[in-house]
């Protein structure tokens, strides 16, 4: 009887270590749609601070950001809430949406910067 327990439990332990632990549950966002989220909050942060710096009112202009960014990418706040929540439980999974995250602005940063206007020497000597 002890080596059917045994051989029970040893199974179902098995099994459980088996499982796909790289399966994101249902209820949480793909990676794909958390980094397109998360670099547009990057972004609408990054307004944020501009807003403030210049001394224009921000109350709420954070919230409002995060909603309608939410909005644009027809995701319900609360999903992304418990989708950050999940990630932050496993830090690998989160560091590979962050490379993206920081790949992306990067990205757009160069882009920016390619298409700014280059000043001559003598500009503004008038």
């Amino acid at each position: 009887m002890r080596t059917k327990i045994f051989i029970l439990i040893s199974t179902l332990w098995l099994l459980a270590s088996c499982s796909d632990s790289n399966k994101i549950p249902k209820g949480i966002l793909p990676q794909k749609q958390m980094v397109d989220l998360l670099v547009d909050m990057h972004l609408s942060e990054a307004i944020n601070g501009q807003r403030f710096r210049l001394d224009q009112t921000t109350k709420n202009f954070s919230n409002d950001l995060y909603f309608s960014i939410c909005k644009k990418h027809d995701v319900d706040p609360d999903v992304f809430a418990k989708s950050v929540l999940y990630y932050g439980k496993h830090p690998e999974k989160y560091d590979a949406i962050y490379d993206q995250v920081l790949n992306r602005l990067n990205e757009m940063e160069e882009q920016a910067k390619k298409e700014e206007p280059k000043l001559k020497p003598d500009d503004g000597k008038k």
